[in-house]
């Protein structure tokens, strides 16, 4: 943990959550390290709160046999609490509260659990390693000095501890280290610098090593019999069994100094800007789902815009700032648009008159004024919009730029809707400005998008078998779709497509999660919709990026939801984006056919898993005839945009006549299927053109089946019977005034 509550008031660490992985980096390492990854909890930050410790601890401790090795890492903050005579230690994790420990003292994780529920109850062998910075605490108003705890009591001669113990000091973090100094060596030791003849490395010779580096006071250990054997890593081992000799330490004059991500030190404010802004809803701590309100709530009649006035009153008490205003310039002249109370134009009239021509953000200082932070928000050739913040805190404005972008992403972001929704927008405005941002703030944003997705609905629309007889029109199959919530009838585009933005981990970490959820819903929907005895259900298709068909864990993922979810795998047909690039990353290795690399993934996929392929957006983004024509694929869907092309007649039967290719050229029996999506009344090219192209499926309104989380036995009689006088062309052009009205949803 790298922060704790303000609560607890203890300063930030720069580096315990890095430890963290690195630690469990080197000890799952397939190559030198001895624990299996499929058995090793990594706990950061949010997810490191003490329920869920207690809870992952005491199941391990219950259900742990004589043979098995337990390894207990933390890093970050200890606390020293004194209540009502008695006294104990606690790691400090998100979720403790100072000011609940006196009545509830079991809400954190006390070392006495440690010791009586865990380290005493498990029956092997255990190894404890604690790295806890001591820092200032205000414990009752008084300032008190957290020493590292000491560790007593009865243990097991199967159980090794090593402990930091810092007396006097700041917080033991070397900057030039890159990790907390404790750690350093422990990492040092695990990769080779305390392995023995034959290159291991044990808890033993791990402590021994560490206790002998020059840190002032020297840390505590205690090595029981087993920790002097047990093998931690094997980083000398090599194929011939032989150890390896470890290089000669650097000399005294020469330092090695990491190179720093400029916003790595900005991190902390940053993040804790973000949750003055964005509050978590007290609900959705309890729930783990999304909230859905901002900072500023909802209303019984739904979500509310946010004032001008209430974004500057927000923004000021964030930036701990004297006032905050919106203003209009136009020419050498300005307004004020909306300010907070404390805002008095008068006495700042002398600095803010010289920013009217300002491209980008600035400081202004001069006289009692003090410091005037001013962020252009709109440029333009009559006025201009400025943000002005008057004495923000020191710590922000020494992020320079980045807090310009972040101001400007706040203001233009709707803070009604869900709060992870406008964290997510402000990182991710950061990412497109900055390019690579710091671990922290990229794993906080991958745990918010998560979060998010989890909160998803889905809802269904039919495609349509269109036909001459009306008893012929059918729904043919579905299309699951992703919704903020069941009630909101538009796609979440913009969060969507961000993941983009993050690159392939977000990409999987989305089509995995909206794969699951679509699975799980339209299998109850069928069951609500046809009970137990109705017969399969209908094939459905789910959107998939194509980095997502190239990751292993995504076709895992396909695999496990829809065994569970008891449907037939031929049923279900993932759609490819046409807007996704079939190509290689620059340090992959395709070969000179992207194409027939992708077409052969497709094939494994589909042999192991046997479901079915879409080639979905046609005629946008990457569409080509090649692509279409190659891939092995079972149904092409046409987008809406190609309807009002020019020459869309001639395309969709160029679509048409590439989707029987395999049948023409005797490689199949049945050609692929064509799908046109997003037909409506107006559009273009009508029913009896589609279906006389030889295209037998639509989705759109023109059906009058709009996309909900419910399923249909069948289509209603009047609109079979409508859409089947449309594809015979009984209508003609005047078919509009007598159809029978839909209304449709954007």
């Amino acid at each position: 943990m790298n922060r704790s509550d303000a609560d607890v008031a203890l300063p930030s660490l720069r580096y315990a959550e890095s430890d963290a992985r690195a630690v469990h980096e080197v000890l799952t390492d397939p190559d030198t390290g001895t624990f299996d990854s499929a058995n090793a909890f990594l706990r950061i930050g949010d997810k490191a709160d003490a329920w869920s410790l207690r809870s992952l601890l005491r199941t391990i401790a219950i259900e742990s046999a004589r043979s098995d090795t337990l390894l207990i890492y933390f890093a970050g903050h200890a606390l020293t609490a004194d209540w009502n005579g008695v006294v104990d230690d606690y790691l400090v994790t998100p979720d403790l509260r100072r000011a609940t420990l006196r009545e509830h003292p079991d809400e954190g994780l006390r070392m006495a659990f440690l010791r009586g529920d865990v380290l005493d109850k498990f029956k092997g062998t255990a190894f404890l390693i604690l790295d806890c910075c001591r820092a200032g605490s205000d414990i009752d108003g008084q300032p008190q000095q957290i020493e590292m705890m000491p560790i007593s009591g009865r243990h097991s001669k199967q159980h090794s501890l090593l402990m930091s113990a810092p007396t006097e000091g700041s917080a033991r973090e070397v900057g030039m280290l890159g990790h907390g100094q404790v750690t350093k060596h422990i990492l040092d030791a695990l990769n080779g610098k305390a392995a023995d003849d034959e290159g291991r490395v044990t808890f033993g010779r791990m402590a021994d090593y560490v206790v002998g580096q020059d840190i002032d006071p020297k840390p505590g250990q205690s090595v029981q019999s087993w920790g002097a054997t047990k093998v931690l890593t094997r980083p000398g081992r090599t194929a011939s069994g032989a150890g390896v000799s470890m290089s000669d330490p650097l000399p005294a004059d020469v330092r090695i100094v990491p190179l720093e991500n400029p916003l790595e030190r900005s991190a902390p404010a940053i993040l804790d800007l973000l949750s003055q802004i964005f509050p978590p809803h007290p609900s959705s701590a309890r729930s783990g789902t999304s909230s859905t309100t901002g900072a500023f709530g909802a209303t019984s009649e739904g979500q509310r815009s946010v004032p001008n006035n209430d974004k500057a009153e927000l923004l000021c008490a964030a930036m701990r700032a004297d006032a905050a205003a919106l203003l209009e310039y136009t020419g050498p002249t300005f307004r004020t648009i909306s300010a907070t109370k404390q805002f008095h134009e008068d006495d700042l009239h002398h600095l803010l008159r010289r920013t009217e021509h300002a491209g980008s953000a600035r400081v202004l200082e001069g006289g009692s004024a003090g410091r005037v932070l001013c962020v252009p928000l709109r440029q333009g050739m009559a006025s201009s919009l400025v943000l002005v913040v008057v004495n923000p805190a020191q710590n922000l404005l020494d992020m320079g730029e980045p807090l310009a972008r972040i101001m400007e992403t706040i203001w233009r972001t709707d803070l009604s809707g869900p709060v992870e929704k406008g964290e997510i927008e402000v990182l991710t405005g950061l990412r497109q400005s900055f390019g690579r941002l710091p671990a922290r703030l990229y794993d906080r944003c991958f745990e918010l998008y998560r979060k998010m997705l989890g909160s998803f609905s889905m809802v269904f629309q039919p495609i349509v078998t269109i036909d001459r007889l009306p008893r012929q029109v059918e729904i043919h199959s579905y299309e699951a779709l992703a919704r903020l919530n069941a009630a909101d009838p538009r796609a979440p585009v913009d969060l969507i497509r961000l993941a983009h933005v993050w690159g392939d981990r977000f990409v999987v970490e989305r089509d995995k999660a909206i794969l699951r959820k679509a699975i799980e819903s339209y299998d109850e929907a069928h069951l609500i919709c046809f009970g137990d005895n109705e017969g399969a259900p209908r094939p459905v298709s789910i959107n998939v990026a194509v980095r997502s068909l190239l990751s292993e864990g995504y076709v895992d993922e396909v695999e496990r939801t829809i065994a569970s979810a008891g449907l037939r795998p031929s049923a279900v047909t993932l759609e490819i984006s046409e807007q996704d690039p079939i190509a290689p990353r620059i340090y992959e290795a395709w070969g000179d056919d992207s194409l027939a690399y992708f077409h052969q993934r497709l094939v494994a996929i589909a042999d192991r898993l046997d479901i079915r392929f879409a080639v979905d957006d046609f005629g946008v983004g990457h569409s080509s005839v090649s692509r279409m024509a190659e891939l092995p694929l079972t149904q092409i869907k046409v987008d809406r945009a190609l309807l009002r092309h020019p020459s869309a007649y001639q395309e969709l039967a160029l679509v048409a006549s590439v989707a029987r290719q395999p049948v023409t050229l005797g490689h199949a029996a049945v050609g692929r299927s064509v799908v046109v999506e997003g037909v409506e009344d107006d559009s273009p090219i009508t029913l009896e053109q589609i279906y006389g192209i030889g295209i037998r499926h639509v989705q759109g309104f023109i059906t009058g089946e709009r996309p909900s989380p419910v399923l249909k036995r069948e289509m209603g009689r009047e609109m079979r019977e409508r859409i089947a006088a449309l594809v015979r062309g009984d209508h003609g052009r005047d078919r509009a005034a007598n159809r029978t009205p839909i209304r449709r949803s954007a």
